[in-house]
């Protein structure tokens, strides 16, 4: 028995070194410009520090959960899904309140962001229920995954976090989709969406915090705001633009060196790399991005078994939503909602799901049927 857990280049069964080095490498090459834009951004402060550790860190968890068979964790999917509820549940108890939101659990020096797990939680409590439809969905099967997701939304959005919110809800979405809508069920959907915005609309936007409304209202004009909430995407455009085709250099980009962009560390990380990289640095941080996702896709292609496929298909779909927002955000393609850059931005939380889900694909390859 032992020989089957640890044997000669294996370890639960699978090659030690049966790893994917383009893929590897890419995410080294994202660490990488993460951990000198950070550097830079942050004068060498204790984040760049914090963050090499949880890199570390993160690295041992994708190692570890790449050695998992899925089949099994499937078994176990419900519980995590329990366990990340109940974090978020505790959040809103007894979390630590940081910049007008109670986000975090502190677990000795260490802070949690329990809804960066409850992203994974719910692509393995989801993926399990994808499994077990039978067919396309229909309206009355939809509250199955409406549940799932209906609990850490709401829990969520009331810490108040409006960006993971919108993570959540994109990433249900796109896994029904990948499992098939009958047509009228989805014209149904697109035409209630249609009315809830029309009349539900009122009322969410009176609902919302002045901190939130003041954004959505700079997304829509920043000039008009440029004192307020449209100051950070004015700063960092500014960066952006000021980047040019090949950059400042590394330390020169003066709109985070001179401190005019705000959370340069986190949610405007990017700006920091646009200025100082320009725009071949850009492209060249997109195409590991792009290659990460697609790398992601073709090992669900060849997954052993459903359940795979939506785990790994989930984690893509986490990946590129993150992407999209923060950069769009950035941008001012979209409002500023808080999303991080994976692997880039400062976080030990995000930095260690990313990784984590980066463990997923890995042991989805390992088990792979091609």
């Amino acid at each position: 028995m032992a020989r089957a857990v640890v044997g000669k280049g294996r370890i639960a069964g699978v090659k030690v070194w049966d790893v994917p080095l383009p893929f590897l490498l890419t995410l080294l090459l994202i660490v990488v410009a993460g951990l000198t834009t950070l550097f830079s951004a942050s004068g060498g402060k204790g984040y760049f520090y914090r963050q090499l550790i949880w890199n570390f860190v993160g690295l041992a968890f994708m190692f570890g959960v790449s050695l998992l068979d899925l089949r099994r964790v499937e078994r176990y999917c419900h519980f995590i899904y329990l366990i990340a509820i109940s974090l978020l549940f505790t959040v809103l108890v007894m979390g630590r309140v940081a910049h007008g939101a109670q986000r975090w659990i502190h677990l000795g020096p260490l802070g949690v962001q329990p809804s960066e797990l409850a992203k994974l939680a719910l692509v393995l409590a989801l993926a399990r229920v994808l499994v077990l439809q039978k067919g396309d969905f229909s309206l009355r099967d939809l509250w199955k995954p409406g549940v799932l997701v209906g609990l850490p939304f709401v829990f969520t959005l009331l810490q108040p976090d409006l960006g993971t919110a919108l993570i959540l809800l994109g990433i249900t979405g796109t896994l029904v989709l990948v499992k098939g809508v009958g047509k009228r069920t989805l014209a149904t959907l697109v035409a209630l969406f249609l009315i809830f915005g029309a009349v539900g609309g009122p009322f969410v936007w009176g609902h919302l915090k002045d901190y939130q409304k003041r954004r959505i209202e700079a997304f829509i004009n920043p000039q008009a705001m440029a004192k307020d909430a449209g100051y950070h995407v004015l700063q960092s455009q500014t960066a952006i633009g000021s980047g040019r085709i090949w950059g400042k250099g590394f330390q020169k980009g003066s709109q985070a060196r001179l401190e005019f962009l705000p959370e340069e560390h986190t949610d405007f990380i990017f700006s920091v790399f646009a200025e100082e990289r320009g725009f071949v640095g850009v492209v060249f941080l997109l195409g590991l991005y792009f290659f990460l996702v697609f790398f992601a896709l073709s090992v669900a292609v060849e997954a052993r078994d459903a359940y795979s496929f939506f785990v790994v298909v989930g984690v893509a779909t986490i990946y590129a939503l993150h992407f999209v927002v923060n950069v769009g955000m950035t941008m001012g393609l979209l409002p500023v909602v808080g999303v991080p850059l994976p692997l880039m931005s400062y976080g030990g939380s995000s930095l260690v799901t990313t990784y984590l889900g980066a463990g997923l694909i890995l042991a989805a390859y390992r088990r792979r049927t091609g």
